[in-house]
């Protein structure tokens, strides 16, 4: 992908642990267009969010990553931090999983949202403030200009996850990572907050990467998707075509797995057996093989190698056959 506003190559996340090293994330490679909406899926423990975290610089004390993450000529992996500052919360901004222990609860929420363009865009304390009320009043926090002067736990849990949108997309970045933004939202919230996001990242022109475990949240807002397990891709392409037609084992567990309003036929949801991997070492074969229904021998023996299956879709299975 020539046009790549993201382009990671060979990412890896590694953790020292008493018992040895564990293996996050594994040579995680991929793209992402400028405006386009990404989706990272799998089981907790895949990496998804590691990957997101070593984007911004916010590994754990005891964690690695090697490999490129180029995002606007510049390697965010080999950035110093004076200077991953000068890109994080300008052209690359993040929403955190759980809004309460990510707002300061000391400060006011349209302090917090202010202070942002006030480091970053050098805007004074009274037009940030304005800023700052006028885009708590664009993702619908109801008589913001009274609410930009409460603190976060005057706040529902559904209105932190806006403010945490706004604060995002207030210095209208580039790329905005969202990890899990509505996992302890309920079903109406989560959509009304998926939607929201959606619109103002169109209205920004900024491009997604959205890590989540829910299936339906990729249906509703990705573009393309990338299906992780054991800290190594399974498979990639456009979300449309692998809801319909998922190559990998592990994609298509996901998907039966999954609960469908347009299936009224199937009695009961699929599982996928065994037990979800979590980091560890690596296995020399496909990470998946032990829980896998159909393995042959070399899927123990044989990492399979991520390759193209169909135009701007890949897969990395033995059994999946390989584009011409």
């Amino acid at each position: 992908m020539t046009d790549s506003l993201l382009s990671l190559r060979d990412l890896s996340v590694n953790f020292r642990l008493p018992a040895g090293e564990m293996t996050a994330v594994d040579r995680v490679s991929f793209d992402v267009a400028p405006g386009e909406v990404l989706g990272i899926v799998g089981e907790s423990g895949s990496g998804k969010s590691q990957i997101l975290f070593s984007l911004m610089g916010l590994l754990a004390s005891n964690g690695r990553v090697s490999g490129r993450a180029e995002f606007q000529g510049q390697n965010l992996l080999a950035l110093s931090p004076a200077a991953l500052d000068r890109v994080r919360g300008v052209t690359l901004s993040m929403i955190f999983q759980d809004p309460m222990t990510s707002l300061n609860p000391y400060m006011r929420v349209g302090d917090q949202l202010a202070e942002g363009l006030r480091v970053h865009r050098g805007l004074s304390k009274a037009e940030a403030w304005k800023a700052a009320v006028a885009m708590l009043d664009r993702v619908r926090i109801p008589d913001a200009a009274n609410r930009a002067r409460r603190y976060p736990h005057e706040f529902s849990g559904g209105m932190r996850q806006r403010v945490m949108i706004a604060m995002a997309l207030l210095v209208r970045p580039a790329l905005l990572l969202a990890d899990e933004p509505t996992t302890a939202l309920d079903v109406t919230i989560q959509a009304q907050v998926l939607d929201l996001m959606a619109e103002l990242g169109r209205e920004i022109g900024s491009a997604i990467v959205l890590v989540t475990h829910d299936l339906g949240v990729v249906a509703r807002l990705c573009d393309r998707v990338i299906v992780l397990y054991g800290g190594r891709v399974m498979e990639e392409g456009p979300a449309e075509a692998m809801f319909d037609a998922p190559a990998h084992p592990y994609a298509q567990g996901l998907l039966a797995a999954t609960p469908r309003l347009d299936d009224v036929l199937t009695p009961r949801l699929g599982t996928i057996p065994g037990t979800p991997r979590s980091g560890g070492a690596m296995l020399p074969g496909c990470p998946f093989a032990p829980r896998c229904t159909v393995k042959i021998a070399a899927c123990e023996t044989t990492q399979p190698p991520l390759a193209a299956i169909a135009p701007d879709r890949r897969a990395a299975c033995h059994l999946t056959k390989a584009a011409p």
